[in-house]
């Protein structure tokens, strides 16, 4: 385990903050290689533990994510189509009505607010891979700005 939490920290920065290894190295106070070392541990580990694999999923679209909630659903409505009597289970039935609810709001989010607050994960990605200064000195707003827009999808916000 890293001294005093900051593999954890870097991971986080990595995943959650899209910032290079060399940035975190700067930001953490250790060499370029510690940080280095700590992605391809990690990545060693399989893809739960995979730096990469973690950003790609934080970053996900609501449209992607969308997807692979309907699949899954999708797998769950082909069980019970096969063996109908396990409908007669209340807990099934619930089961379902709260997974449409879900695939109900997903489906929302994934309309054109979503597609904004998609747009902003992207822009975000791209400067950190492209402008990092220019995404440091955005990082304040992005969060604002995507709070927001999720209040303002759901009804609540001020936009709506």
């Amino acid at each position: 385990m890293a001294k005093d939490g900051k593999r954890e920290q870097a991971e986080n920065l990595y995943v959650r903050q899209s910032m290079t290894c060399p940035q975190i190295a700067a930001e953490l106070g250790v060499n370029d290689g510690t940080v280095y070392r700590w992605k391809a541990d990690a990545a060693a580990q399989g893809e739960t533990t995979d730096w990469e694999a973690l950003r790609r999923a934080y970053n996900l679209s609501s449209r992607e994510l969308l997807s692979i909630y309907s699949e899954g659903l999708k797998i769950l409505i082909l069980n019970f189509k096969k063996n109908p009597e396990m409908l007669l289970d209340p807990k099934n039935a619930d089961s379902i009505v709260k997974h449409v609810s879900v695939l109900d709001k997903l489906n929302k989010l994934s309309n054109y607010p979503g597609a904004i607050l998609d747009l902003i994960k992207a822009a975000n990605q791209w400067l950190a891979e492209n402008q990092p200064e220019l995404k440091t000195n955005m990082e304040p707003y992005w969060d604002n700005i995507y709070q927001e827009l999720v209040k303002s999808s759901t009804g609540k916000g001020l936009l709506a």
